[in-house]
């Protein structure tokens, strides 16, 4: 006689229950949360959530790292494969429309900054094409690339090269800028007019202040005021909203340059970091149509260097 019940359906916690695969599969909240693209703070509460509910510890925590309980590893046994076939079956389930679908992942200030005041030009040229974008800032490596199409991450020339094949497209230059009524107020001419100023930076910058002052001959002010903020898209808006002056990507403020809604801070030569680079998925669905997205995406970054040179000077390109 079988004991108790199962679960109803209508009861289970199905994103907790991805969570979990996405964390037992990486034994990290660091890295489930990069391939979820949300925090590990939601990570792990949905986790505690999913142990609360089930009456038991999933994973044994050992200061930063995690291995799975021996009811964490049947649990997962079971959810992996279940996952992947309602996966499989939803893909068997396509139709012919299908083969129109980009999925595209890439960083969220990119997309809302750069990608998305673009990609009317795309849609227009293949006006059957239906474009779903998602948004995350972990290493393609770390995604499951049979969910993409096209990945778009800052990357450095080595990076996973062999295996990715990343193509760049998109410089990764910083620049430093403030809004026109900040500086107004007290004209910039020098490093030393700098010090009053709060300054911005983004945590996912790799390289930060210190490498722009030393590329501009001089050292951070002392003492300095610093503004450190978790995505680029906030430091982007404070600067705009006259907050102080923001350490980013030459080409996601390019725009606001053009338009005066932001001004460049000296004449220093570009800081430069990881360049924006574009990966096909090996697996992808739809060949030729990621293809000719990578292939707009290369003529898009052309004519954003050339606005880039004209707006800043052929260093900034």
């Amino acid at each position: 006689m079988r004991r108790g019940h199962p679960m109803e359906r209508r009861a289970l916690p199905l994103n907790a229950l991805r969570t979990f695969e996405v964390v037992a599969r990486n034994l990290s909240f660091t890295r489930a949360a990069a391939e979820l693209g949300v925090t590990h703070g939601a990570v792990s509460r949905q986790i505690i959530a999913l142990e609360t509910s089930m009456r038991m510890p999933l994973f044994h925590r050992e200061g930063s790292r995690i291995r799975l309980t021996n009811e964490g590893s049947r649990l997962f046994t079971g959810v992996a494969p279940a996952l992947d076939r309602i996966a499989a079956t939803m893909d068997s389930l396509q139709d012919s429309t299908a083969a129109r679908v980009l999925s595209v992942n890439a960083p969220p200030t990119f997309t809302m900054r750069w990608l998305i005041p673009r990609l009317t030009g795309f849609q227009r040229a293949n006006q059957n094409a239906e474009v779903r974008l998602a948004t995350g800032t972990g290493s393609p490596q770390t995604l499951k690339m049979n969910d993409y199409d096209v990945v778009i991450r800052r990357l450095a020339d080595d990076d996973d090269a062999e295996t990715l094949r990343p193509t760049p497209f998109l410089s990764g230059a910083l620049v430093a800028v403030a809004s026109p009524d900040l500086i107004g107020t007290r004209p910039v001419q020098s490093l030393d007019d700098i010090a009053p100023f709060r300054l911005i930076e983004a945590a996912t910058n790799v390289v930060g202040w210190p490498d722009w002052f030393a590329r501009a001959g001089g050292s951070m002010p002392t003492p300095t005021r610093f503004l450190r903020l978790e995505e680029m898209f906030y430091a982007v808006q404070a600067a705009l909203d006259g907050l102080g002056v923001a350490l980013v990507p030459s080409a996601l403020v390019v725009d606001d340059l053009a338009a005066g809604r932001l001004q460049r801070i000296l004449d220093v030569p570009g800081v430069f970091e990881r360049d924006y680079c574009h990966v096909v998925s090996p697996v992808t669905r739809n060949p030729e149509l990621a293809r000719a997205f990578c292939a707009w995406l290369d003529h898009e970054g052309q004519e954003a260097r050339r606005l880039s040179s004209s707006v800043m000077g052929d260093g900034m390109a």
